[in-house]
Order: C-alpha cells, then sequence, then structure tokens
C-alpha cells in the first residue's frame, strides 16, 4: 500500500509537471487528464473525461498513435510515439513521448501517456527545414557559382552554375580541394597559408570581401573570377562559402573601353599639339608676312613710271598676302577656340545701324552679287562688333562663293521672342541634305564640291563658335541646286 503522503507527492507531481499525462480506457476513453494537457487544449476536466481520445488527435496521426497503443497492450511493453492534439482553438500542439499499460491478473486494465510539448522545437525544425530547402535551391539556381568547403579545403557543395563555369561535374569534384582543382599553380601555396593561419587566429585576409582573381577551368584555361568567401562556424569545423561569377565579358568591355579612353587620350593630346603648332607657326608666319605686304605697298608706292605689267605683278602679290594673313587669322581663331582662349568685348549696339554699314563694306569686296536688305529691325544687343563683323563677313563671303553666275545675296532681320535673327540667303548650288549637320564642323568641306572652291573649312567653324558664345544659335537650309539660306540669331 501506499502511503498517503507518498500519494500526495504523487498528486502532486502529477498535477504540476508541466509533461501532458492521461488515462485512458482500453477502449480508448479517457479517464484522467493532468492540468498541464487540459490547459494546453484548453478544455476542463468534465468536458474530456469519458470521450475518446481521438477526438483530441489530428486524423493525420491517429493511425499511427493506434498502432503504437495496440501493440504496447497486446505486447506488454512500452512504446514510442509522436502525437498531434488538437485544441478547442483548432491549433496544434505536438506531442512526443511514451505509451505504457497497466495490468491485472495478467489482464489489461488502462493505458498511460506522457508527452513532452515539442511544438515550438517541431516549429523551429521545420522552419530551419525550410531554411534549409531555400538555401539548397538559392544554391540550385543562383546566378553565380556557389562552393561551400570545409577546413580541409574539401568541397562540400558545388552548385550547378560551378559546374557551367568551371567545367567539372558533381561528380567529379566531390571530395576533391580546391588546390586540386579551380585554384591557379601560382595562387596554391598563397591559399594553403592563408587557410592555416585563418584556422590559428581567426583572421583571413579575404573574408567577407569582393576581389578580382583568375581561377582555372577543367580545361586547363585560366580566367577572371569575382570571388566573394563567408564562414560559419558548426560543432565540427569550420564552413566556408564561396560565391563565384564569370567576369570575362566584363574584363572584356573595361579594356575596351579602356583602350578607347586611351586612344581618345592620345587623339586629344595630338589635337593639342596641333593647335599648340597651328599657333605658334602663325604666329611665326605672320612677321616674314607683314614684311612681304610692307614692301610690296613701299613698291607700289614708289612705281609711279613703272611699266603697267610690274605694277599688275605687284598688285597680285599685294593681294595673295591679304588672303594669307586672311587664312592665319582663322587658323589662330580655331586655335584660340579649342584653348578656350577666343574672349569677346561686349558692347551695347544698334543691329540696325550696325547691320547696314557691315554690308557696305562688305559689299566693295564682293563685286559679282548685290546684297539686298530686304528687311531690317531697330533693336539693341551685346555684342562683340569685330567678332560679329567677321561671321556676317564670311557668311556674305560663302554665299558668294557658292553661287557662282547669280547676282543677288538678300539679308534680312528679324525679331523672334527676344531674339534677333539674321537670315542670309543666296540662289547658288545649295547643300546636300545629309550634309547640314556637319558643315560647322571644324575643316568639314563637303566632298562634291571641295575641288570646285577654296578655303579651309574652318569659316563656319569660327562663325559658330562665335556666335555660341554670344549665347546665340547659327544654322542652315538649303535645297540642293536652289540655294541656301544661313541664320544666326542672338539674345536682344
Amino acid at each position: 500500500m501506499i502511503n498517503a503522503s507518498l500519494e500526495n507527492d504523487f498528486r502532486d507531481l502529477f498535477e504540476n509537471t508541466s509533461d501532458l499525462i492521461y488515462f485512458l480506457n482500453i477502449d480508448g476513453s479517457i479517464i484522467l487528464a493532468n492540468t498541464a494537457w487540459l490547459t494546453t487544449l484548453e478544455y476542463d476536466s468534465d468536458e474530456v473525461i469519458g470521450r475518446s481520445i481521438y477526438d483530441f488527435i489530428d486524423p493525420d496521426y491517429r493511425e499511427a498513435y493506434n498502432t503504437t497503443r495496440t501493440d504496447v497492450i497486446n505486447n506488454n511493453k512500452s512504446g514510442e510515439v509522436e502525437v498531434a492534439f488538437v485544441t478547442r482553438q483548432n491549433k496544434t500542439i505536438i506531442g512526443e513521448g511514451q505509451v505504457l499499460c497497466s495490468y491485472r491478473n495478467g489482464n489489461p486494465v488502462y493505458t498511460r501517456c506522457v508527452f513532452k510539448n515539442v511544438t515550438t522545437r517541431r516549429q523551429a525544425e521545420k522552419k530551419a527545414e525550410e531554411s534549409v530547402k531555400r538555401l539548397k535551391a538559392f544554391f540550385r539556381s543562383g546566378p553565380d557559382a556557389v562552393i561551400v568547403i570545409n577546413e580541409y579545403q574539401e568541397i562540400l557543395e558545388w552548385n550547378p552554375k560551378a559546374e557551367a563555369i568551371f567545367g567539372f561535374s558533381v561528380e567529379e569534384i566531390a571530395g576533391k580541394t580546391l588546390t586540386d582543382t579551380i585554384i591557379p599553380q601560382q595562387y596554391r601555396e598563397a591559399h594553403t597559408k592563408g587557410m592555416q593561419h585563418f584556422l590559428k587566429t581567426g583572421e583571413g585576409a579575404v573574408l567577407n570581401k569582393t576581389i578580382e582573381i583568375t581561377a582555372l577551368h577543367k580545361s586547363g584555361k585560366e580566367f577572371p573570377v569575382s570571388l566573394s568567401i563567408s564562414n560559419v562556424k558548426l560543432n565540427d569545423g569550420w564552413l566556408f562559402i564561396a560565391f563565384l561569377s564569370d567576369i570575362s565579358e566584363r574584363k572584356k568591355i573595361e579594356e575596351t573601353l579602356i583602350r578607347k579612353e586611351a586612344e581618345l587620350l592620345q587623339v586629344k593630346l595630338m589635337e593639342e599639339k596641333k593647335d599648340e603648332f597651328i599657333s605658334i607657326a602663325s604666329h611665326e608666319f605672320k612677321t616674314p608676312i607683314t614684311t612681304i605686304k610692307a614692301y610690296a605697298e613701299l613698291a607700289l608706292a614708289i612705281c609711279i613710271d613703272c611699266p603697267e605689267e610690274a605694277v599688275k605683278y605687284i598688285t597680285k602679290v599685294n593681294q595673295s598676302v591679304n588672303k594669307l594673313t586672311f587664312l592665319l587669322n582663322e587658323l589662330l581663331d580655331v586655335s584660340k577656340i579649342h584653348m578656350g582662349k577666343l574672349a569677346l568685348s561686349r558692347n551695347e549696339l544698334d543691329m540696325h545701324d550696325f547691320l547696314v554699314e557691315v554690308l557696305n563694306s562688305v559689299q566693295h569686296i564682293t563685286h559679282n552679287h548685290i546684297i539686298i536688305i530686304e528687311q531690317n529691325v531697330p533693336v539693341t544687343a551685346s555684342v562683340d562688333a569685330l567678332r560679329l563683323e567677321q561671321v556676317i563677313t564670311n557668311l556674305i563671303s560663302n554665299a558668294a562663293k557658292y553661287s557662282p553666275g547669280k547676282d543677288k545675296i538678300i539679308v534680312r532681320s528679324a525679331v523672334i521672342r527676344d531674339e534677333i535673327v539674321i537670315s542670309f540667303t543666296d540662289f547658288g548650288i545649295g547643300i546636300p541634305a545629309e550634309k547640314i549637320d556637319k558643315i560647322f564642323g571644324r575643316f568639314y568641306r563637303v566632298d562634291e564640291f571641295s575641288g570646285q572652291f577654296s578655303g579651309l573649312g574652318i569659316g563656319l567653324f569660327i562663325s559658330s563658335e562665335i556666335i555660341k558664345q554670344h549665347g546665340g544659335k547659327i544654322w542652315a537650309e538649303s535645297t540642293e541646286g536652289k540655294g541656301s539660306t544661313f541664320y544666326i540669331s542672338l539674345p536682344v
């Protein structure tokens, strides 16, 4: 017989333990359930006594539980089983424990069940399993090669992308080390020493960084890769996870860009040297040209009784010197523009009077064409008079040059949205439509006409830069065979 004190101890243990305990008749009806079981399933004692235990077990677990309990009853032994109880609120509680049977005179009387509530643990395990599944799915389908090795450098994981990048299948690589497979010969010793240093000190120079290095393909070919390595400590040692991507294409693009940049830099340096040469040469040429012009003009002045033929030749020399001086000045302007030294000296001008004055001056040197001002508005603008005269002179000269056999050039000015727009129209050969956007480029000449008309192809370039520095625009419209109209606009 159990004395009263011991019985009280057993009852106290039964009621206050955290284990889920209940007793069942052989038919499975509940005889008694402790507080932990009742509280966990959210029931009172009088709601469960006499009811079948299967009313409280998840249908998916009933067969396994019944098989274990029947085996315990029939064979007089304990049975281990996992069961899922369903609470009043339809929540699932996972229990892990034992089923035992009590006998009287060799006959089974009741079974008792003791379970640990492992719901939280099972949920954590399930989450961990799902995480592992997701991680493995990432390993399999990730954009990078993923390689997992242990501290002995043995390859444990090798995803499909690694197969694609390095050429080794999972079967070929399993159990091998990195130094036997994808690390080039020249890096193997450093890799081994780095691993040994980390295992001794916990310090790794390349851990948690992204570096670029070469790797070895199965074929023996080296190629550039981007590499990032992370590490994790487990009970049985260190694991290292490497993420690699083939950057061969990126490297090719980078090398191409570097080569292009080098070529552009070389072109720029050549342009600078050319501009410097043009500037120096132009200045050097100016002195002898000035001397030649002075002697030519002096010769004309004193050659009163000279033969007409001699005067004609000296005049030709003087005219050629003037042309050469004009070309040298244009070259100097190009050099100044490229070096950013073309400065403007602005003043407020009455554009109406200024345009009349400049066109009258240009008319004196334009013998085969009449310059007609069809419209000229009175408006004031802040301009560099000398530079703007240079632009207008150049546009009129071009209009005359490229309209041989014609007799007029039309000039108009108008104010449009706070800008004065001046147009110069000729009736000459025109410009091919596909060349319109190129004519303001430096040294550009239309191929179709370059053999018929002289020039360096820099007048429009200089004019364009002068107008741009005034904050204005220059453009052209043309019909091949019928003529062209050039426009300049300036703020007023």
